[in-house]
Formats: C-alpha cells, structure tokens, sequence
C-alpha cells in the first residue's frame, strides 16, 4: 500500500514530537527539543528507557511511514523551528495535582464574586442566533477535539468551537484580557460573553440571553511586547454599554512577592469556566511573574488573585506552547515539574501596567 509523503514543515508540533520519540531521540535534561540522533547506537535502549519514563507507551511506537524519508535531524530541525517561542520559561499545563474546579464546585464566596466577572472572548459568529433573543454558543466535545483519554478531567464537557480568551470587568464597562487576544483581529469581530459555566456535573450553559453579550466598542489602550520585548501584554477594551450584574475585581494596595499563593480562573481550552488554587508567584520580573497556575490555551487574559485577600495580582498571557502529551491511548494534560521541560510557570502581566487606566 502506498503511503503520502509528508513534509517536516507540514506536520504539528505534536507530530513531531511523538515521530521523535518513537525513534528513539534523546531530549536532554532542562534543553528543550534538543534532540541528538542516537539510532543504531549502544546507547539506544537506555535513551529510549528514559524517554519512556516521561511519553509513557508513545515510545514504543513504530516511526510513521509517512515520514521515514526524512532524517531524525531534519524533523529536530522542524520540532525547534516550530517551537522557537518556546525557550521562554512558561508553563501551560498542570503542576503537581490538577487543581481546577468547576463554578459549581466553588464555595468561597469571595473566589464566587471573582469568578462572575470573568468573561469568554469569542467571535461573533460563534454564536447562533436563537428564539427568544437567546444566543447559543458553538461548541464541540473536549475529548473528542483532542482525542483525550477517558480519565482526563473535563473530557465529556463542551469547548468553544472557535477560538477562545478570557477577559474580565475592571470597571463596569471596561474588560481587561491580554493584547495577543485581540491583536489581528478586528474588535466588531469580537464578541464578550458572561455566564458560560458548568451549573452540575453535566449541565453546561451555552445558551445565554443576549443581555450576558456585549460588544467592544473601543480600545481603550493596549501593549503587546510579548516574547520580543519586556514581555508586557495586556489591552482594555470598552464595552458598548455597562455590565448589570457582576462583580468587578478589586486592585491590590501592594505588590505580592515570591511565594504568594494564587488562583486563576478562566476558559482553559475553551471549556466552561474553571478556578485553580494550589499556585504560587515563583518569579518577578519588571512587568511580568510566573506562577505554577494550572492553564492551558484558552486562559490568555484569565485573571489572577491573591489566595489571602481575593485581589487581582495579574493576567495570564503566556506559556509554553504544549498543552498535552501522547500516550498510547491517548492525549494526556503535561503535568509539571518534570525533568523533560523545563519550566518556571505560566508567566502574568502585573496589574500595575494598566491599573492606572482604571481607578
């Protein structure tokens, strides 16, 4: 049987990955998809034992035949291209134990009161116009979008079809997220959502009144120094009228320091809203910390707090570009600390870039 011939340059991250992997490349301690081409070697079996112990039955794979004409180098080649953005030192994924919860799940009420002003940044035409001047979200299942294995957290929920950020009220009228969220995409193209949330174990609301739906109406300020600059990203977006109903976050009268606890919440992946505790600040630099939060695509412009006094401390802007790991049934959350990436933790703009647009 015939099989297509792939470029490297036409294959995903996680193809890449994975087809590495199965033959056996070595990826050094803390030196990010830096592979050494070991085939054929001594040496071999005892990488591939290594390997193992972090991709699980991946690396017993045999390599895909639709990439056997190309080099173990060329693929490497590809894998570091394609994720040069990656030498920062962010996380997404879980550290330690997954500590996300559902709105319903939430007892605290101050961590409540914060969670209500979260929103879902989507486009437009996402949504689907419905009786009654409700708006249905479009949507797909978790495990089945990224082929997750059955006990992975979350995987029967819905996601947002489309793509999806968080933002969050800092006035009434106003929502702050990150600038990345935005950038490149014009904002009557945009669409800010409030009330998307798990009510049970398996009841989502992804039908809402058009009341809990507002549009941008002008961008207020932004920076998006990402990864070439100082790393600062945020924008604040005015909304075309003023959110009745929910909460909006209150500004610390201080800095935290190392080792403050935190949470997060937001749409990781596109899910229904989750909160994550369990996090500390690791490291500060001059408008930016990294934390251990639980996060994942789909949290950029997600809120963060002081776990001691509920006040917002940052927003989540970025990480590396792995959400999951293969194993042989399946796709699996990265789980951090681990040996293979290196990582400090997803990194937060601090409020103090855009907090005096809001006073």
């Amino acid at each position: 049987m015939a099989h297509q011939r792939k470029l490297a340059q036409e294959c995903s991250v996680e193809e890449l990955d994975r087809e590495l992997v199965a033959r056996g490349a070595q990826i050094p301690d803390k030196k990010r998809f830096k592979f050494k081409d070991r085939e054929g070697t001594l040496e071999r079996a005892v990488i591939m034992a290594q390997v193992k112990e972090f991709y699980e039955a991946a690396a017993s794979l045999s390599p895909s035949k639709n990439l056997r004409h190309l080099t173990t180098w060329e693929l490497a080649k590809a894998l570091m291209f394609k994720t040069r953005k990656m030498r920062i030192e962010g996380g997404r994924g879980i550290w330690d134990d997954d500590d996300r919860k559902d709105y319903y799940q939430i007892d605290d009420g101050q961590v409540k009161k914060n969670a209500d002003c979260v929103a879902a940044i989507c486009g437009k035409d996402d949504l689907i116009a419905e009786d009654n001047g409700f708006f249905r979200l479009k949507t797909k299942i978790f495990g089945k979008v990224f082929h997750l294995r059955d006990r992975e957290p979350f995987c029967r929920q819905p996601i947002a079809a489309g793509r999806l950020c968080t933002g969050f009220l800092v006035k009434e009228d106003i929502i702050a997220t990150a600038a990345h969220c935005i950038h490149g995409t014009s904002l009557s193209q945009l669409r800010f959502l409030f009330g998307y949330k798990m009510l049970d174990f398996s009841t989502a609301v992804t039908r809402v009144p058009n009341d809990n739906i507002y549009k941008g109406v002008e961008i207020i300020d932004r920076v998006y120094r990402g990864f070439r600059g100082d790393g600062s990203d945020w924008a604040l977006v005015k909304l075309d009228r003023k959110v009745i109903g929910q909460s909006v976050v209150t500004f610390p009268s201080a800095e935290i320091s190392c080792g403050q606890p935190v949470y997060v919440i937001g749409h990781p992946c596109g899910l229904p809203l989750k909160y994550a505790a369990g996090a500390r600040v690791k490291a500060f630099e001059n408008v930016y910390f990294s934390a251990d939060l639980d996060v994942f695509s789909g949290n950029s412009g997600s809120p963060v707090f002081a776990s001691n006094t509920h006040e917002l401390v940052g927003i989540v802007v970025r990480g590396d570009n792995r959400d999951f790991r293969w194993t042989c049934k399946g796709w699996i959350s990265v789980k951090y600390p681990n040996r293979e990436i290196y990582s400090k933790g997803a990194q937060c703009t601090r409020y103090s870039e855009f907090s005096k647009y809001c006073r």
